[in-house]
């Protein structure tokens, strides 16, 4: 049977699968719908079916006649496999005690490097919250750091500003997300600091029936690029096709290998406490390839699915705990809800097949060009194209994606460029702000006493001033867009001081014109809260002379009538007329 065939009968299968898919997973034991392949006796038949994937299984004489999985189901046969799918998120239960993860490659060196501080960001890093969390755990508090893995960079739709892209479940360990917390790369797991590694803050994130995501928001002066370490430029995203061969580079087992079996997948899973069990539907699920024991492992989570021409077409979140196969949401649904594309990388650093040329075959080696970049070149005679290294950047020979040869561990921007620079470079700045300009946006401006009494207090509300400086951040605005003019001379130290300080000034005037700008604000405010409260005091002067004179005019009244009935009563002359 074909592929185009197999396709055809999974869409022939799906209506049936989406409809009975509850009922099947409220059954006791089941964790998973899928269409897949049949197997008997240890053998493919070559039928697609309705596969039941369950916890443990059980002989016949245990199931009871409503849990039995029928044979078939409206004339597609079902199959019942043994599976257990659980997150992918790395968790310590004990403080210096991280456990030790199922294909951990502890000591490879592209392993080492996807753990180190590294710098520009990249997507296949360790990331995470830089707080623990505190869990019920055997009916005690316990507290428990969540580590996960950066998947690619991203833009939000509407505002343009650079984001990274991992899972909820990394951002919220107890079941509740935390927006404006601390996210540091490396992560906690891998000897990250809050102070000296802060990288970002969550912005949002979600589960749902479909998607497990987060974005993280960079902070100012953090460099990025639209790169996968180990894997190479990005090129965009799109959907996961069944039979595509895709790779991703996680924080535990590297960049591994595998294939797509299928994108119909529905899965029940425990996100532990605060959280518990859910539903997601329609996943991507990829199985390792041949040669490899495991497609990923505890800490991959938040990892980006890449094809072989370099687009976006899932993020990693859970697996089967034996390594068999892997979750990932698809990537289509992830950016939309998040409101969010993936950034491609620029064309000329793009993957080879996305600018129209496919990479060579054969065995390639490792080499510099004329301009000292690197460049891979084919053994095969007659070969006359090259496909990129997969590099981060050529900004340190640590990023090389070479996991057999060991790397030293140079930090970034240490070495002159001797090739322009090209890749968006949205910060000049290598460290990330620890503290970034909080004093501008906790200003009160109502701090200065006023010296004139105020008894009345407002009937109408006070919508003005500051709803602009208190609540926008002033430092997302100025270095949103990347640098599109490429860097033709070489980056040597001095041109990097030099542009360091230039973009020092810059971020310097940047928060002069923020603070003059609440100055201003506070300034307008005083001036209305006192124009206000002397139109209350000018209306209270007013009631109250009117008061006076309403009091005056009855007192007169009053002795007009007075004085009258006292001159009737002793007939006094001129009463009569009614002369006053």
């Amino acid at each position: 049977m074909t592929a185009q065939d197999d396709a055809t009968d999974r869409d022939l299968i799906r209506p049936t699968k989406r409809r009975v898919e509850d009922a099947l997973l409220a059954r006791t034991g089941v964790i998973g719908i899928d269409i897949a392949e049949k197997w008997s006796d240890g053998s493919p038949t070559g039928r697609q079916a309705i596969v039941v994937h369950v916890e443990r299984k059980r002989a016949s004489d245990e199931v009871s006649d409503d849990e039995r999985i029928p044979a078939e189901i409206d004339g597609v046969p079902t199959d019942v496999v043994e599976h257990r799918v659980s997150p992918l998120s790395l968790t310590q239960s004990a403080p210096g005690h991280w456990g030790e993860q199922p294909g951990e490659q502890s000591d490879a060196p592209a392993v080492a490097l996807l753990r180190s501080r590294v710098r520009p960001l990249a997507g296949g890093l360790s990331l995470g919250p830089a707080s623990p969390v505190t869990v019920p755990v055997g009916g005690q508090a316990q507290l428990r750091a969540v580590n996960g893995t950066l998947g690619v960079l991203v833009s939000e739709r509407h505002t343009g500003l650079v984001l990274g892209l991992t899972n909820w479940h990394v951002a919220a360990g107890d079941g509740l997300e935390d927006p404006g917390s601390t996210w540091i790369q490396p992560g906690l797991a891998d000897d990250g600091e809050p102070r000296r590694d802060r990288v970002a803050a969550l912005v949002r994130g979600t589960l749902t029936d479909r998607i497990d995501a987060a974005v993280v928001e960079l902070a100012p002066g953090t460099p990025w690029l639209p790169w996968v370490v180990g894997i190479g430029p990005i090129a965009g995203a799109r959907p996961a096709q069944v039979g595509a061969t895709v790779r991703k580079s996680g924080r535990t087992t590297g960049v591994t290998v595998g294939t797509v079996v299928s994108t119909d997948y529905t899965t029940s899973v425990d996100f532990g406490p605060g959280v518990g069990w859910r539903t997601l539907r329609d996943q991507v699920r990829v199985e390792p390839a041949p040669d490899h024991e495991r497609f990923s492992s505890g800490g991959d989570s938040g990892s980006a699915i890449v094809d072989d021409a370099g687009h976006v077409v899932g993020l990693l979140w859970a697996g089967e705990d034996d390594g068999s196969f892997s979750v990932a949401n698809p990537i289509a649904v992830v950016l939309d809800t998040l409101g969010v594309s993936v950034i491609p990388a620029p064309q000329d650093r793009a993957h080879p097949s996305a600018r129209g040329t496919s990479a060579p075959s054969g065995r390639s080696s490792i080499e510099r060009d004329a301009q000292g970049a690197p460049r891979s070149t084919s053994d095969r005679p007659g070969a006359t194209a090259a496909s990129p290294v997969n590099r981060l950047t050529p900004t340190s020979e640590a990023l090389v994606s070479d996991p057999s040869t060991p790397q030293s561990s140079a930090q970034p921007f240490t070495e002159p460029f001797t090739e322009p620079f090209t890749e968006p470079f949205t910060e000049p700045f290598t460290e990330p702000f620890t503290e970034p300009f909080t004093e501008a946006l906790a200003t009160n401006p109502f701090t200065e006493p006023f010296t004139e009494p105020f008894t009345e207090p407002f009937t109408e509300p006070f919508t003005e001033p500051f709803t602009e400086a208190v609540t926008s951040d002033p430092f997302t605005e100025p270095f949103t867009e990347p640098f599109t003019e490429p860097f033709t001379e070489p980056f040597t130290e001095a041109a990097y001081r030099a542009y360091s300080q230039a973009a020092a000034r810059a971020q310097t005037q940047a928060r002069a014109q923020v603070q003059a700008r609440a100055a201003r604000a506070r300034a307008q405010a005083q001036a209305q809260y006192r124009a206000r409260a002397a139109y209350a005091a000018a209306y209270r002067a007013g009631q109250l002379a009117g008061f006076r004179a309403a009091y005056a005019a009855a007192y007169r009244d009053a002795y007009r009538d007075a004085y009258r009935s006292a001159a009737r009563a002793q007939g006094t002359p001129g009463t009569a007329s009614g002369d006053d």
